[in-house]
């Protein structure tokens, strides 16, 4: 009997760590969760803000700033606001200071980070379909 119990705990043990370790978990891919992650980029800032991330829950995605396309943004420290309405869709940052998965596939819902942005070309995609053009740019000055 000892053998057994053993055996169970074991394996329940086994069991849970590779459904963690493989995003697996109590939420299904329809749940909507909120979570806050705050990421600092190294850089010097002389811009800050809001930035407003959105991908889904069709093929679009795009980022704004006080309502408007964000094309042209000033180097500075930005809180970085995405929303996930899809789970096939991931949002990635990248640029100059700044290699940032936000929401990764499952997720569905918003997650809010802190980046530095410095001078420079950024793009943000959907790294599924970035080849079928799921992706944008804006201008960091």
């Amino acid at each position: 009997m000892i053998r057994s119990t053993t055996i169970a705990v074991v394996l329940g043990a086994v069991l849970a760590f590779g459904a963690s370790a493989c995003g697996g978990g109590g939420s299904s891919a329809s749940d909507t969760t909120t979570q806050a992650t705050t990421t600092s980029e190294g850089g010097s800032a002389s811009g800050s803000g809001t930035l407003e991330g959105e991908v889904g829950p069709g093929f679009d995605i795009e980022v704004k700033q006080n309502g408007k396309d964000a094309e042209t943004v000033k180097a500075g420290t930005y809180t970085l606001k995405v929303e996930d309405k899809s789970d096939i869709h991931d949002f990635h940052l990248i640029g100059p200071s700044v290699d940032k998965v936000v929401t990764d596939v499952p997720f569905k819902g918003e997650k809010t980070v802190t980046v530095t942005l410095q001078k420079g070309t950024y793009t943000y995609q959907c790294d599924p379909h970035a080849a079928g053009g799921m992706k944008g740019t804006f201008t960091v000055t």
